[in-house]
């Protein structure tokens, strides 16, 4: 358990990346697709007078967290030029 949350945690260092990034990439493309479609989903059944039993402003919190930490997470994890940088180097 330990091993997997250092090898977690070391692909948000700069140089580190995932063994497929295409793939990933794929995946935030295809989370940002369907977290979008879901929310223009429910915005248009309501915009028709359909009751949500759901506020919009937890839809749209929600939209925009998913949005963001994917984003952002997938962003980092699949490039080497982005993420944290390497302690072990920078103190040599």
């Amino acid at each position: 358990m330990i091993k997997k949350a250092k090898a977690l945690f070391a692909l948000f260092q700069a140089g580190k990346v995932v063994a497929d990034p295409v793939k990933w990439k794929t995946r935030q493309i295809s989370t940002t697709a369907i977290t979008s479609l879901i929310w223009v989903s429910i915005e248009t059944v309501r915009a028709f007078g359909y009751e949500i039993p759901v506020s919009a402003e937890v839809v749209d919190a929600s939209a925009v967290v998913i949005l963001a930490v994917v984003n952002g997470l997938l962003t980092v994890t699949t490039t080497d030029k982005l993420g944290l940088p390497d302690k072990r180097k920078s103190d040599s």
